[in-house]
């Protein structure tokens, strides 16, 4: 299996209602992530039918237990964007009782990268994941965009980015204006459409605004 970069998006519970799933299937695609397929053994399920089954695990606070068959977890989906062999997306419910839900949008790290082992991003690749996740982030129930690869520490905690925690910032993340870490590396305010803070790692790459 090979090492994965992610972006990670957070929700808190009280965002989650009925059709919650295809309306952020519909931002996804307006995004630019177009549905290729179910991933592994779902590979034969369509989009609505994907959406249902997370829809209604998501509903139940589904946690996959120890002793709970992976056929019982969440479905993950295949995209195509941007000419990547793979892009994929997966939901996380670990820890239900702090109220927040997340989506993982994972990419092999030696698409993004400039070299197997490296941690500099290939400037296109950067620019158009950037892209990407202020896409996103229009989506109004998104509360936290993260990014990592796979030996970062992971993403922050909703509760502990508003209580002004640093995230998880490989090589962006865009957080409610709440949010402002003192020991970001380079913060830009983002005015055209929903607003927010975008925080940026120069040791990872540069972007020009």
């Amino acid at each position: 299996m090979p090492a994965y970069f992610d972006i990670s998006l957070q929700f808190p519970r009280t965002e989650l209602h009925p059709g919650f799933l295809a309306e952020f299937d519909a931002a996804l695609e307006r995004a630019g992530l177009k549905f290729r397929a179910g991933y592994w053994e779902d590979a034969g399920l369509s989009q609505a039918e994907i959406a249902a089954w997370n829809q209604k695990k998501l509903e139940s606070n589904f946690v996959l237990g120890m002793k709970t068959h992976v056929s019982q977890d969440y479905k993950q989906t295949l995209y195509e964007f941007k000419g990547y062999q793979e892009v994929r997306s997966f939901w996380i419910n670990q820890h239900p009782e702090e109220g927040v839900f997340s989506c993982f949008i994972i990419i092999p790290e030696d698409e993004v990268l400039t070299f197997e082992g490296s941690d500099l991003f290939q400037q296109a690749r950067a620019a158009e994941l950037l892209e990407l996740a202020q896409k996103l982030w229009q989506f109004p129930a998104v509360k936290a965009i993260q990014t990592g690869l796979e030996l970062s520490d992971g993403p922050v905690g909703l509760n502990a980015l508003r209580a002004g925690v640093t995230p998880c910032v490989e090589p962006f993340a865009i957080l409610e204006q709440s949010c402002y870490p003192s020991d970001a590396v380079q913060t830009v305010a983002l005015n055209q459409g929903r607003p927010g803070l975008l925080f940026l790692s120069d040791l990872r790459i540069r972007f020009d605004f």
